[in-house]
């Protein structure tokens, strides 16, 4: 099996720890054994080299673990049942003690004693020295084992939100009203036969309109000078459609364009609200003004409500304020009575 570097260093702080923790419990375990085999704290049978042994069971274990773990896909994504890995792990603590027991006693036992009959005492020492080394590994490992396996669900929980986050935020940057070409069709319909000439100024306007939304549809902010020119040109195809049903001031001041960004056809989604919810005629404008400031960029138009001649959502400004929470933690701002509606769209600073 090929492990990839990035992939052994970030096993390593771990691996460190273990070996320090069982080098630890090795003296610990093997001086407790000891002193249980000699029966007193002042005299027990001690050699130097008896921790070192109790390490190596420590590493022996480790060993079998990490194999069968490796072997049969236990605490991964693959795994079936944790409780079922759990088992496997603690089925090899008696296996693994038995195989070290039985190498300690037959093999070693006979090389240093040159003894052939092993007592039962010596049976039961050899099991619990070989026992209780088997049984802190598997616990670290399995603990290690299972901390692993909830971090990488972790992450791909993560991952697999910003994905759906930005698989949210991409449909509703497309999110555009598809009335809206047909009417200005129609519009454009119109004055190729009555006025050629504005005909072509309109369809240029019409042009640049959304070649700049296929422009900025991948993006996530834009700058509010390129969002502002977007705006006259809407502004212009509202104007040929209904006339001067429509009054719009505009309060832009050159010298507050100081590369502030804003999201994508945002100021468009608020002008289109605006002649959509309310009736202008040519007797009586509906007022409705644009301004930008350092930290907003505003809407506001009187409220003059006009019957819907089909359905209406209202998810415009719904989408927009969605868009915004991805993007930042400054809200959109609402602010309405009787007679105004007014949208503040807080600017984007850019990083």
């Amino acid at each position: 099996m090929k492990i990839q570097t990035s992939q052994i260093s970030k096993h390593l702080p771990f691996l460190a720890l273990g070996i320090l923790s069982w080098l630890g419990f090795s003296y610990l375990i093997t001086l407790y054994l000891k002193i249980m085999q000699g029966g007193s704290i002042y005299s027990f049978p001690w050699h130097w080299d008896a921790p070192l042994w109790t390490f190596l069971h420590c590493l022996f274990g480790a060993t079998i673990i990490i194999f069968v773990k490796w072997k049969f896909n236990l605490f991964s994504e693959k795994s079936k049942s944790l409780w079922r890995d759990f088992l496997t792990f603690l089925s090899l603590i008696p296996v693994n003690a038995f195989i070290i027991t039985a190498f300690s006693i037959i093999a070693l036992g006979h090389s240093f004693t040159g003894r052939k009959n092993i007592t039962s005492y010596e049976w039961v020492i050899g099991f619990l020295h070989g026992i209780f080394p088997q049984i802190f590994v598997s616990l670290t490992c399995v603990g290690y084992f299972y901390l692993n396996l909830i971090n990488k669900t972790k992450e791909k929980l993560q991952q697999a939100q910003e994905a759906k986050t930005a698989m949210e935020l991409k449909t509703l940057q497309q999110n555009i009203e598809p009335h809206f070409l047909f009417n200005n069709l129609n519009v454009l319909s119109s004055l190729i036969e009555s006025n050629p000439n504005k005909a072509n100024d309109f369809l240029s306007r019409l042009a640049e309109l959304y070649r700049y939304i296929l422009q900025t549809q991948t993006l996530e902010v834009v700058r509010i000078k390129d969002e502002l020119t977007f705006a006259e040109n809407y502004i212009y195809l509202l104007q040929e459609r209904f006339g001067d049903a429509y009054n719009f001031a505009w309060e832009v001041s050159e010298n507050k364009l100081n590369g502030q960004m804003i999201i994508p056809v945002a100021l468009q989604t608020l002008i289109e609200n605006a002649v959509k919810h309310n009736a202008g005629s040519c007797e009586k404008p509906l007022q409705i003004a644009v301004k930008l400031d350092e930290d907003f960029v505003t809407v506001e138009n009187e409220r003059r409500e006009k019957p819907q001649t089909r359905p209406t959502h209202k998810t415009g400004l719904q989408n927009l304020q969605t868009r915004y929470a991805f993007l930042t933690d400054k809200p959109i701002e609402i602010e309405q009575n009787a007679q105004t509606f007014k949208v503040k769209l807080p600017l984007i600073r850019k990083q």
